[in-house]
């Protein structure tokens, strides 16, 4: 078995990414099960603006990092996707995603370790928000946003009004991860098929001894 290394935005992501993910691995396919084993600590890497621009070198870093734990196949970095622009360019998930994994290759990414670029739309929170009527302290009489894709743009922001002891990330983005049940909904959302795609790419690369950077990059 190879580590799985994740790199995440922000303190509640530290905490709350490993339950997401490692629940995630247990529903590979079955000849991916086994391949990955799920490094518990968290890299921060802050957003998006903290590795790109005149910070890039800082992804390498980070990487460089990773590379440093033992038995390393793969990192899988995991960001908001609520920006406007990146380095000047109106904010493309796809495209933002191919330019860092471009970057990441500097690292090894690609020939010693496999990689892929996630970014979850708006937020982590946004998964929380489509299977929030499963949350204990949901205010009553609350209406789900139909699409958390697309709105609310706070989604943290949303969760702190909707819920009845409020949130905070570092306090209660586990708690709430853990006290989902189903994440069914979830499976709808473009985003969170991205994060299962780049699992399963991630682990059949380790399986097959290919290492990958997803998503490719465009080939013209």
């Amino acid at each position: 078995m190879k580590r799985l290394v994740v790199l995440v935005e922000g303190d509640g992501d530290v905490l709350a990414m490993p339950a997401l993910v490692g629940e995630l691995l247990t529903v590979l396919p079955d000849d991916f099960q086994g391949q990955l084993f799920l490094d518990n600590a968290p890299m921060k890497v802050g957003g998006l603006h903290q590795i790109s621009g005149r910070r890039q070198g800082d992804l390498v870093r980070h990487l460089g990092n990773a590379t440093k734990r033992s038995k390393l196949g793969a990192a899988l970095l995991v960001l908001d996707g609520d920006v406007d622009r990146f380095e000047g360019q109106p904010f493309c998930a796809v495209e933002a995603a191919r330019e860092i994994g471009q970057r990441a290759t500097a690292a090894g990414a690609g020939r010693t370790f496999s990689f892929a670029t996630v970014f979850l739309r708006q937020e982590y929170e946004s998964l929380i928000i489509r299977v929030a009527d499963q949350l204990p302290d949901l205010k009553k009489g609350v209406t789900l946003p139909s699409q958390p894709e697309e709105g609310p743009r706070d989604a943290k922001g949303w969760l702190h009004e909707s819920l009845v002891d409020g949130y905070n990330p570092a306090d209660r983005q586990l708690e709430l991860t853990r006290a989902v049940r189903d994440w069914a909904p979830v499976h709808e959302m473009r985003c969170f098929g991205r994060l299962q795609h780049a699992l399963t790419e991630l682990a059949a690369a380790v399986a097959t001894d290919q290492h990958v950077v997803s998503p490719q990059a465009r080939t013209s």
